[in-house]
């Protein structure tokens, strides 16, 4: 096995591409042969330094509307389909966005998302959005990013016009699979708007989340998709399970499991970014220096959507050990 993974990376570092079926191969790699999965991440860590960016992705967001989603994403405690008791409130006020944005920046941080629990926006809700877009682009050095639902082809070149140069839109799983995870909205939608965002210039962030029941194909179903879309940035989630919603109870995941699947995802998207975002410090803990040695060169900081993430200099530290640069500070701009 161990022949073969070099033989793959080989190829990948020569321009070449892994097939699906050496994909099953190496994703079945046994969690008690830790030989060989050394041996996995050292050719993915090396495929990352040699094709893909030394230079970490730090973002953080600001949950800019919370709860009362229409959606029914059984992984999400903001949906108005279960009794979660999460904190709702409507879009933030363009100051409130600008201060998270100020926030993020005073920590060391260039990239700044601001996401909505919502499937499409209203008319309204857009404009309010924009309204913080406007703020953030005449106040802040921030990269900006959205992560607002559905957007139409009007709608992206609205964003383009007050900063936001990428666009987070996760499938979350296989298409396959994606029926069991929601039924208010298709996979199909989620292709669209990945689309429209190509189609518009954006860079595309699209990923999903590990550990709601997929099995392991499911998970490669997903990278390979992702792959046709010459995504810029995939992150990885691993489900933190939520009171009250549908998943609560599943199993959680393995985290030399997630390690693997990361160093898999590495090999299918070689030029990719590997945001390792939401459910990091739950399930892989002191496993994350070692996701990141994986192929993992992106990490969302400084917290989730409604959950707590840990210290942003640690997660600095952290990408610095891996051998990666840091962006410089953009503390005082703005």
């Amino acid at each position: 096995m161990k022949e073969l993974i070099t033989s793959i990376k080989e190829r990948i570092l020569a321009g070449g591409a892994m097939t699906e079926e050496e994909a099953r191969r190496l994703i079945q790699i046994p969690l008690t042969d830790r030989d060989t999965l050394d041996h996995l991440i050292q050719c993915a860590n090396e495929i990352t330094h040699t094709l893909s960016s030394i230079d970490a992705d730090l973002c953080s967001l600001v949950n800019a509307k919370s709860g009362n989603c229409t959606e029914d994403c059984s992984f999400c405690s903001q949906s108005s389909h279960y009794q979660t008791g999460v904190n709702t409130y409507a879009i933030l006020s363009p100051e409130k966005v600008l201060e998270a944005g100020r926030a993020a920046q005073a920590r060391g941080v260039d990239r700044f998302c601001v996401v909505t629990a919502m499937g499409v926006l209203t008319e309204d809700q857009f404009e309010e959005v924009i309204d913080g877009f406007k703020l953030l682009q005449e106040k802040t050095n921030l990269k900006l990013e959205a992560s607002i639902g559905g957007l139409s082809a009007e709608r992206l070149e609205r964003l383009k016009q007050y900063g936001v140069t990428r666009i987070n839109h996760n499938l979350e799983t296989s298409e396959r699979y994606y029926k069991e995870i929601v039924t208010t909205h298709t996979y199909q939608d989620r292709l669209d708007t990945i689309k429209n965002c190509r189609a518009s210039g954006m860079e595309v962030c699209s990923g999903g989340i590990l550990g709601m029941g997929e099995t392991r194909q499911d998970r490669l179903d997903l990278a390979f998709e992702l792959a046709k879309h010459d995504v810029e940035v995939m992150p990885i989630n691993v489900l933190n399970p939520r009171p009250g919603t549908p998943l609560e109870h599943v199993e959680r995941i393995e985290p030399m499991e997630v390690i693997k699947t990361i160093c898999v995802f590495r090999f299918i998207l070689p030029k990719t970014c590997l945001k390792l975002g939401g459910g990091r410090e739950v399930n892989l803990g002191p496993y994350q220096e070692l996701a990141v040695k994986a192929g993992v060169n992106g990490l969302i900081v400084g917290g989730y959507l409604t959950t707590p993430g840990g210290p942003v200099e640690r997660d600095r530290e952290m990408m610095e050990r891996a051998g990666y640069r840091i962006p410089q500070s953009v503390v005082g701009s703005g």
